[in-house]
Parts: C-alpha cells; sequence; structure tokens
C-alpha cells in the first residue's frame, strides 16, 4: 500500500514537470531590427532572463550608470499576452501581462503597479532583446531556451 502511494506522488511530480516544461510555445526568432521598426508579436514569444552584463554595457554606453543591482530573472511572455517570472527558471508564476503597440513598443502591465512602455529591438538574430523606458534606460533579455 505505501508502495502505491509513493509511486502516484513520484507519477503525479513527474507530470507536473513535464507540463512545466512543456507549456511555452515555439520561439520565433526575430531579425536584427532598430528602433522603429515593424516587430512581430511572435518574436517575443517564449522565456527570457534578464542579462546583467549587456544591461550594464548598453546602460554605459547611453552615458547611464550600469544598474549593477540587476538580478538574474526568467521571464515568460506567451501568446495569449500572460506575463509569467520566475527567480529560478524552473516553477514560473502569474506576474502581469505584456502586448505589442504600435511599431515597437512594448507594455508590460504587473498585476501590482502601473504599466510601463517601453521601446524593443532586437539584436544577436533575435537572441538579445533591448527594452529601452521613457527615460532611456536599458534593459536587456536574452532567450534563455
Amino acid at each position: 500500500m505505501k508502495n502505491k502511494i509513493a509511486a502516484s506522488i513520484l507519477y503525479l511530480s513527474l507530470a507536473v514537470m513535464l507540463a512545466a516544461c512543456a507549456s511555452g510555445g515555439e520561439a520565433v526568432l526575430a531579425p536584427n531590427t532598430q528602433a522603429g521598426d515593424q516587430l512581430k508579436p511572435e518574436y517575443l514569444y517564449g522565456r527570457w532572463c534578464t542579462n546583467r552584463e549587456l544591461t550594464s554595457e548598453a546602460n554605459t554606453e547611453s552615458g547611464f550608470s550600469a544598474l549593477l543591482n540587476l538580478s538574474k530573472e526568467f521571464w515568460e511572455f506567451r501568446e495569449s499576452g500572460r506575463w509569467n517570472n520566475s527567480e529560478t527558471g524552473w516553477m514560473f508564476a502569474h506576474y502581469g501581462e505584456w502586448q505589442l503597440q504600435d511599431r515597437d513598443t512594448v507594455i508590460l502591465d504587473r498585476l501590482r503597479g502601473d504599466p510601463v512602455s517601453y521601446q524593443a529591438s532586437f539584436r544577436n538574430s533575435g537572441v538579445d532583446l533591448y527594452l529601452t523606458d521613457e527615460a532611456g534606460h536599458y534593459l536587456v533579455l536574452s532567450r534563455c531556451e
């Protein structure tokens, strides 16, 4: 009896892990873009990781501080407009909504807080996503799939 319960718990755990891994859609790599280039929503689908080095470099080149306090986060943008977040890269939680507006503006609307708009561009054949806020500060995400 105990073996059946242990086996059931093990199978349930494996099923949850497989479902979590299979939940991401297929990423469409974007071409390199400049500010003002037309972006497609499918360029944003998938999992992204904050890239501390590229963020620091982009901000330094723009004359801003390097944002040395940037922590590693894992983001998932789904086709449904749902934005999930994880600090571990394994278990994701609903964080808010995202949408692409106009040609290259990404609106990130956290569950708590005001929406923030970013001008988005892609580099390195769609692997790196450069987000620039209204003050000109960069946040760079890299694909982590």
